[in-house]
């Protein structure tokens, strides 16, 4: 099993399939940058924003100037803060 597999099947827009296949390839290797960045990818396609965002941060925690991850964990913060000021404001 590798991320090519994964990647493809993110391409097609088959998201559950795709992060399965990366949830173990991040099990055997949590190192694994590239499974990270791609995991984080299709949380953010879920808008599963938290989840996003801790992949992002695993991977800055690994490799601080990778910009894939500092992209997605500022675009992940920047849709959070958009939407949470109105449900303190209605």
């Amino acid at each position: 099993m590798d991320i090519w597999k994964a990647k493809q099947l993110f391409e097609q827009n088959e998201f559950i399939q795709s992060q399965e296949l990366l949830n173990e390839l991040i099990i055997n290797n949590p190192g694994d940058i590239d499974s990270l960045i791609l995991r984080g990818r299709i949380s953010s396609k879920m808008q599963k924003w938290g989840d996003a965002m801790n992949d992002f941060a695993a991977v800055l925690d690994l490799d601080p100037d990778n910009s894939d991850a500092k992209s997605g964990l500022e675009m992940a913060r920047n849709i959070l803060s958009y939407f949470t000021p109105d449900m303190f404001n209605p």
